[in-house]
């Protein structure tokens, strides 16, 4: 358990005159325990229930199926293991995980107790019924990473780096999107020895223009390019990057198209700095493309990463809570022509006292730090 992290909480229980609290939900639980859940073929048949932090002023406890073994002391945490699967009666796991539950609350005064009801199994609410609900309140503890989080997120982010180096090799004219796909993939697991969750847009010729989407069978024409947002996970930490490729001599629009979208980046993280006001930098970067004659994009200016490929903070219109030092943020405009092409560029960035730095590193000649 981070030890950042274990103190942020203790303060936050103090704050909240809390005595304990109960997170349920997955994003809460990896960023708070440690623990990396498995989530590359999704939820165990055999588990029953999710894992669940019990958080108190001096220790915290790990409810967790025996299917996954976490390394409880490395982690600093205690563990508490329900059966996930036996060789011989009915499958009901759900009942091996009520029983160690029913421990894990034992003795606990619910009036003080906050819970993370959202991702609590309905069954087992009525256990802590009077507790204060918390869904959401870790939002902004979770947007400031610690050192070692920020750590974790440069070597996710060296994965993306990795993925827009090798793909210029991979890019060409009569391969198709999923070709090219399987051999991304393949290369990424490589570097990082081990199985990846990867989430992508992977998309080529008119199909940009659709923001964004899985590989196809789809074959590259000459002249066309491939928009690939990659978005890895290793260990609890994702990354995020987007370039766009193309499959043999771009043309004159592609050039256009991806410089004025970069100019549009580059403008966005110089407005990036402890205080800055996320509405504004949407509204800014949105402008800046407005004037140049192109539409305005249809999702985010940009939003934080971390135990989420997606959180807090977005920018996005509506949200003036000021960014501060510590944020990690992935930004992102681009342009789409309805059924035409589309391009968008994606850098992350880390804020710093005076202003920020660009943890990715695939736009040659970019200032990495400003």
């Amino acid at each position: 358990m981070d030890p950042v992290i274990r103190s942020r909480l203790s303060a936050w229980l103090r704050q909240q005159h809390l005595a304990a609290a109960l997170l349920s939900s997955p994003f809460s639980v990896d960023w708070a325990s440690g623990h990396e859940s498995a989530i590359e073929t999704g939820p165990s048949p055999f588990a029953g229930g999710p894992s669940l932090l019990l958080v108190q002023a001096e220790t915290a406890t790990l409810l967790h199926p025996d299917c996954e073994a976490p390394d409880l002391p490395a982690l600093g945490l205690r563990g508490l293991a329900y059966a996930s699967y036996t060789s011989s009666g009915p499958l009901d796991p759900g009942a091996h995980f009520g029983e160690k539950f029913r421990e894990l609350i034992a003795g606990l005064d619910v009036t003080q107790l906050g819970v993370e009801f959202a991702s609590l199994p309905a069954p087992f609410a009525a256990a802590v019924k009077g507790a204060r609900p918390v869904d959401g309140a870790l939002m902004p503890l979770r947007a400031v990473k610690t050192p070692g989080e920020i750590a974790s997120i440069r070597a996710a982010l060296a994965l993306c780096d990795r993925a827009q180096a090798v793909l210029p090799d991979l890019v060409r004219p009569d391969r198709t999107e999923l070709e090219i796909w399987g051999d991304l993939r393949a290369a990424l697991e490589s570097q990082a020895g081990r199985r990846l969750p990867l989430l992508a847009d992977f998309v080529s010729g008119p199909r940009t223009a659709e923001i964004g989407g899985p590989p196809t069978n789809r074959k590259l024409e000459a002249g066309e390019w491939v928009l690939a947002d990659i978005v890895p996970r290793l260990g609890n930490y994702w990354g995020d990057i987007c370039g766009v490729i193309p499959a043999g001599s771009p043309g004159a629009q592609f050039r256009e198209l991806k410089k004025v979208v970069g100019d549009a980046l580059d403008l966005a993280i110089s407005l990036v700095r402890p205080g800055a006001i996320p509405e504004e930098v949407d509204r800014a970067t949105r402008a800046f493309l407005e004037k140049h004659g192109y539409p305005a994009y249809p999702h985010h200016t940009g939003h934080g990463i971390g135990v989420a490929y997606h959180e807090e903070p977005r920018i996005v219109s509506g949200n003036r809570i000021p960014l501060a030092e510590g944020m990690v943020i992935a930004l992102e405009p681009g342009i789409y022509l309805p059924r035409h092409c589309g391009v968008r560029l994606e850098d992350v960035v880390l804020v710093t006292t005076a202003g920020c730095e660009v943890l990715t590193r695939h736009r040659p000649g970019h200032l990495h730090r400003r």
